[in-house]
């Protein structure tokens, strides 16, 4: 959906996606490194414009580009979607951090940010493909203890495989959030020398 939100981290931004940054994400997704779990998408620039121009009346769904705060150079996208008003939950997804980039952690806790604080929601969760290790790795470093496994999820490639869902509460968001944070800042550091 349309919206204004956007949010500066420490060497990151998330800000709202727009049409021009339609071919960005036709190529971040057309990378075979990147596209192994994801689901089928727009293959061509007018094609993403379709989906974006379908996404803008979509309600409850949040899709940002991740942006170096320094040189306003698109690293990812990422989104908060099927906002859930009963339950006071969102999904975050559609996280593609191109090859060679740092975002992952600070893009990881600007959604949870934004989720948590700016929408004041009472839980974000993130189901990933349980065959991707390295996600299912990540989320499981952040020390999010509330996860399960979803089988028979997704159907990626023509066949069903399991997810694992990662959620992030209010209540256990104050220690995730500061132990995402350090890391966060470490890295920002890290950047900033060199």
């Amino acid at each position: 959906m349309r919206h204004d939100i956007s949010v500066e981290g420490h060497a990151f931004r998330l800000r709202p996606i727009a049409d021009s940054d339609a071919q960005f994400v036709v190529e971040l997704r057309a990378d075979p490194a990147l596209n192994a779990y994801l689901h089928a998408g727009a293959q061509t620039r007018e094609q993403q414009l379709a989906w974006l121009s379908s996404y803008y009346e979509r309600a409850g769904d949040y899709y940002f580009v991740v942006e170096r705060r320094d040189t306003d150079t698109r690293e990812g996208v990422i989104s908060l979607y099927d906002l859930d008003d009963g339950a006071r939950a969102a999904e975050w997804g559609r996280w593609i951090i191109r090859p060679g980039s740092v975002a992952a952690v600070e893009s990881a806790w600007l959604i949870y940010r934004i989720g948590l604080e700016s929408l004041g929601l009472d839980a974000v969760y993130c189901r990933t493909v349980a065959e991707n290790a390295k996600v299912v790795s990540f989320h499981d470093s952040c020390e999010i203890a509330e996860r399960r496994v979803l089988p028979r999820h997704f159907e990626i490639g023509g066949r069903r495989v399991d997810a694992v869902e990662h959620q992030v509460t209010r209540d256990t968001w104050p220690q995730i959030g500061a132990r995402l944070e350090t890391l966060v800042r470490m890295v920002a550091k890290r950047m900033s020398r060199g």
